[in-house]
C-alpha cells in the first residue's frame, strides 16, 4: 500500500510514534482498573496500531519541500525516489547501528538511586500484578508504628495504598518488554526505544532539509551522549523524543498534502515543486483533505501522549495555540482534527497522571503557575494577532517598511540570544531557593568551593557544546535564525519566497517546539546539575531539534551553492567538511577516553548518608562503560536470602532508598523504611509483625546497625560494580565505582510476645 520513494520514507519513520501511542491509549485504563495484562493489551492495541499503520500509509505525502536548487526553464521535475530511498535506507542502518551498540552497552539499573531505577521497579510491579498503584502495605506490619515509613524513592503514601509520583506511561511500555523475556526483554527494551527515535528524528531531518540528509541528522543525534545514556536504562525522555517528532512529522505532513492557500507562488503543489494550475486547486485540496484530516488528528494525539511519559511537558505543547488559531484564521480544514487530537492526547495523559498522582498541584509540582502564565501569554499573543490579522489596514503596515524587516529581525534575535547565553556564566550565578547537601557533596569531591545553593543553570548553552559540539551548534543556531525569518514572513504574508529554503509554512511548527523548548530548557533546566545526568533534560526536544536544524542549514548552503554555480567537487568538499563537523566533536565527548582522575567509590550518589572514599582511577570514554552490571543476580540473591511470608524493615535511609522498591516489586514482599529510630520502637514492630502471622526481617548497610537486636547478622548482599558519574562542570568521560552491601538479621520474638 506504500508506495516507493518518498512515501515510504514518510510512513516508516511515523511509525514508531504511532505505535507506542496504539500501546499507551488502552494500557492506561486497564492500568488504573486493575486489568492491564498480555492478553488485554495484544488483542486491543494491536489492532488499533495496524489502524494507525493504515492510515499514515494512505495519508503520507510522496514528497515535501525542501532546500533545493532552482532549475532552468522548461526542466522537468527532479527524480527524488532514489533520493528517498537512500535516506531512508541509510536512517535505518544509522537506527540499527545505534541499537546494536547499545545492547551491547545495555545498562538498565535495578537499584533504585534515581528516576531510571523507580521506573523499572513501577514496570516490574505492573507488569506483575496489573494495577498502580501499590496497594496498602500497612497490615503485614501489624499496624502503623512510630517512625516506619512505606513511603520510598518513586512512592508516596495516599489513601492506604503506594501512589508512584511519576507519570505512567513509561512502566506501560516496559511492560512489554517484561512479558516477553523477563527482565532481561525488559532490558532490551531501552535499545530498541533508542534506534526507533534516531529513525524518528531522521524523518523530521528529511522533511525539513530533504530525505537524502535524514541520515546526518540521525547519525548527528546518534553521537550524542545524552542520547546515549537515557537509551541504555529506564529513561522516559528517549520515549517522548519518538512522540514529539513522530508527532511534528504527521503535522507536517498534513500540512504538505494540502495545496497551499490561493496566491500563493514559489512552490505551488506541496512538495512537488511546480505550480498549481488555479482551475484545477480546488480539486486538488478537496481531494487531499481525507488525508490531510487524519494526519493532522494523529499527529495532535500524539503530540499531546507525551503528556503521559512527562506531565510538565505540556508547557512545551503551548506554541500550538498560536499555530491552531493560525490554522484556523487560515480556513485550514485540518486545523479543527489538529486540535481536536491534541486536546484529547494531553486531556488523557493528565488524567492518568492525576489519577495516580492525586491532583494537578502534586503531578506538576512547582510548575502550575508557571505555566498558567506561559499559557494566558501565548493565548493573549495569539488573540491580539488574529484580531489584526482581520484588518486590512495592519495587513498593508505589515507590508511596508521597517514592519516588513521584523522577520530579519527576529533571525537577528536568535543569533543575539544564543549570544547572551554563551555569555550568561560571566554575567550571572543561578542560585535557587533551597540548600542541596547533594550539590555540596558533588562540590567537595570535585575541589570546588562549597555552595548548597547553586544550580550551574547559567552554563546550559556549555552542555549543548560539550555533547554537541561548537560547529554543530553554529550551523543550528545559524539554521534556527534563517527558518524563524522564513517562517515568520510565510505566516505573516501567507506566501513563501522563492529561493533554496523550502516551505517556510511547513516548518512553522516543528521552529516553534524546537525554539520554545530550547530556550525554556538552557534558561532553567529544572534539574539537579550533575553530569550526565542533567544532560537528560537536553534529550526530548533540544539536541534532536538542534541536530535538525544544523543539518538543514548544511542543506541551505549546499542548495545556495548550486545556485550560484558551484561544481559537484566543491559540493561534495563542502558537504564532506560539514559532516567531519557535525560528527567528530560529539564522537569525542562519547568516546574520548579520560586521563586519570579522582572519583567517588561508595553506595548510592554522594550526599543523603552515603558512606565515599576517593581513590583515582582511569577511565574510559562514557559512551563504551556499561553501569549497574551484576545487579540482577545480586537482587535474585537477596530475594533467596529473605524467603517467603517474611516482612522487611530497613533500618537507614540510603538503603531503604535503593532497595525498598525492589523488595517489594522483584521480591513480592512488603518493606518499610526505620531509618534513625529508636531500637524499643524497632523491637515493637518486630512483635507487632510476628503477631501478625509474618515473619520479621531487618535489613541494613551496616552490621552494626542490626546488632542492637540481639539476633545473627549475615551479609547478604556485596556487589562492586560501577554507576554514572556525577560532575558539575565538565563531561563525563567514564563510569565510577559502586558499592552495594545489606546485611541480614532475624530477630526471634517470644510465644505469645
Amino acid at each position: 500500500m506504500v508506495p516507493a520513494g518518498g512515501r515510504a520514507f514518510g510512513w516508516l519513520t511515523v511509525l514508531p510514534a504511532l505505535a507506542i501511542a496504539a500501546w499507551c491509549l488502552p494500557g492506561l485504563p486497564l492500568l488504573l482498573t486493575g486489568r492491564f495484562g498480555p492478553t488485554a493489551m495484544v488483542l486491543i492495541s494491536v489492532p488499533v496500531a495496524a489502524g494507525f499503520a493504515l492510515l499514515a500509509a494512505w495519508s503520507v505525502p510522496r514528497r515535501w519541500p525542501v532546500p533545493s536548487a532552482a532549475r532552468p526553464p522548461g526542466a522537468g521535475r527532479p527524480r527524488r525516489g532514489k533520493a528517498a530511498w537512500w535516506g531512508l535506507a541509510g536512517t535505518a542502518v544509522v537506527a540499527a547501528g545505534f541499537g546494536a551498540w547499545q545492547v551491547v552497552f545495555n545498562s538498565p539499573q535495578l537499584i533504585v538511586l534515581r528516576d531510571p531505577g523507580a521506573l523499572m521497579q513501577a514496570g516490574y510491579w505492573a507488569a506483575e500484578h496489573g494495577s498502580l498503584p501499590v496497594p496498602g502495605l500497612l497490615p503485614a506490619f501489624g499496624t502503623s508504628h512510630p517512625g516506619l515509613s512505606l513511603a520510598s524513592f518513586g512512592l508516596a503514601v495516599h489513601g492506604g495504598g503506594l501512589l508512584p509520583r511519576l507519570p505512567p506511561g513509561l512502566p506501560i511500555v516496559l511492560a512489554a518488554g517484561l512479558w516477553t523475556h523477563g527482565v532481561a526483554g525488559s532490558a532490551v527494551t531501552f535499545p530498541v526505544l533508542g534506534a526507533l527515535a534516531v529513525l524518528t528524528v531522521g524523518g523530521l531531518t528529511g522533511r525539513l532539509a530533504g530525505p537524502q540528509w535524514a541520515p546526518a541528522g540521525a547519525l548527528a543525534l546518534a553521537l550524542t551522549l545524552p542520547e546515549v545514556v537515557t537509551s541504555r536504562s529506564a529513561y522516559p525522555e528517549i520515549a517522548l523524543q519518538i512522540l514529539v517528532f513522530g508527532g511534528l512529522s504527521l503535522v507536517t505532513d498534513s500540512l504538505v498534502v494540502m495545496q497551499r492557500p490561493p496566491g500563493e507562488t514559489g512552490g505551488g503543489d506541496a512538495g512537488a515543486g511546480g505550480t498549481v494550475p488555479p482551475a484545477a486547486a480546488p480539486q486538488r485540496r478537496a481531494g487531499r483533505l481525507p488525508a490531510a484530516i487524519v494526519l493532522g488528528c494523529l499527529g495532535g494525539l500524539t503530540l499531546g501522549l507525551t503528556t503521559l511519559l512527562a506531565s510538565g511537558f505540556i508547557g512545551a505543547l503551548l506554541p500550538v495555540i498560536p499555530f491552531g488559531a493560525i490554522l484556523a484564521l487560515r480556513r485550514w480544514k485540518a486545523a479543527i482534527p489538529f486540535g481536536i487530537g491534541i486536546v484529547i492526547g494531553a486531556g488523557y495523559g493528565i488524567a492518568g497522571s492525576m489519577a495516580q498522582a492525586g491532583g494537578v498541584t502534586r503531578m506538576l509540582g512547582p510548575w502550575p503557575r508557571p505555566l498558567g502564565l506561559a499559557a494566558a501569554g501565548f493565548a493573549a499573543v495569539t488573540l491580539l494577532g488574529a484580531a489584526a490579522g482581520r484588518w486590512r489596514a495592519v495587513r498593508r503596515l505589515l507590508a511596508r517598511r521597517p514592519l516588513r524587516w521584523l522577520p530579519g529581525a527576529v533571525a537577528v534575535l536568535v543569533v543575539a540570544a544564543a549570544a547572551a547565553l554563551a555569555a550568561r556564566p560571566y554575567l550571572q550565578t543561578v542560585r535557587g531557593g533551597t540548600a542541596s547537601g547533594y550539590v555540596t557533596a558533588l562540590q567537595r569531591l570535585a575541589g570546588l568551593p562549597a555552595d548548597p545553593r547553586r544550580l550551574y543553570a547559567e552554563d546550559t548553552l556549555y552542555w549543548v557544546i560539550w555533547y554537541l559540539g561548537l560547529p554543530a551548534l553554529l550551523l543550528a543556531v545559524g539554521g534556527l535564525a534563517l527558518l524563524a525569518r522564513r517562517c515568520l514572513r510565510a505566516l505573516l504574508t501567507w506566501r513563501d519566497a522563492p529561493g533554496p529554503a523550502g516551505s517556510g509554512w511547513i516548518q512553522a511548527l516543528p521552529l516553534m517546539i524546537i525554539g520554545w523548548v530550547t530556550a525554556v530548557v538552557l534558561w532553567q533546566p529544572g534539574t539537579v546539575p550533575d553530569q550526565p545526568w542533567a544532560g537528560r533534560v537536553l534529550v526530548p526536544v533540544v539536541l534532536p531539534g538542534l541536530c535538525a536544524c544544523a543539518v538543514w542549514a548544511v542543506a541551505w548552503l549546499v542548495a545556495w551553492a548550486r545556485l550560484r554555480g558551484a561544481g559537484v567537487i566543491a559540493v561534495s568538499s563542502i558537504v564532506v567538511f560539514f559532516a567531519v563537523a557535525l560528527a567528530v566533536p560529539a564522537a569525542v565527548t562519547t568516546f574520548g577516553a579520560g586521563a586519570g582522575r579522582y572519583a567517588a567509590a561508595g553506595s548510592g550518589a554522594p550526599g543523603a548518608g552515603a558512606r565515599y572514599t576517593l581513590h583515582e582511577v582511569t577511565v574510559g570514554g562514557a559512551g563504551l562503560a556499561r553501569t549497574g552490571t551484576g545487579e540482577l543476580a545480586a537482587v535474585r540473591q537477596l530475594c533467596g536470602h529473605l524467603g517467603g511470608n517474611a516482612s522487611v524493615v530497613i533500618l537507614d535511609q540510603t538503603a531503604g532508598r535503593e532497595f525498598a522498591p525492589v523488595i517489594r516489586s522483584m521480591c513480592g514482599l512488603p518493606a518499610g523504611i526505620m531509618a534513625g529510630a529508636q531500637a524499643a520502637d524497632v523491637q515493637v514492630t518486630v512483635r507487632s509483625i510476628a503477631q501478625a502471622g509474618r515473619r520479621p526481617v531487618l535489613l541494613g548497610s551496616l552490621a552494626s546497625e542490626l546488632a542492637p537486636y540481639q539476633a545473627p547478622v549475615g551479609q547478604v548482599l556485596n556487589l562492586a560494580t560501577t554507576q554514572d558519574e556525577h560532575l558539575l562542570t565538565r563531561p563525563p568521560g567514564g563510569v565510577w565505582p559502586a558499592r552495594y552491601a545489606l546485611w541480614l538479621s532475624r530477630p526471634a520474638v517470644a510465644a505469645g510476645a
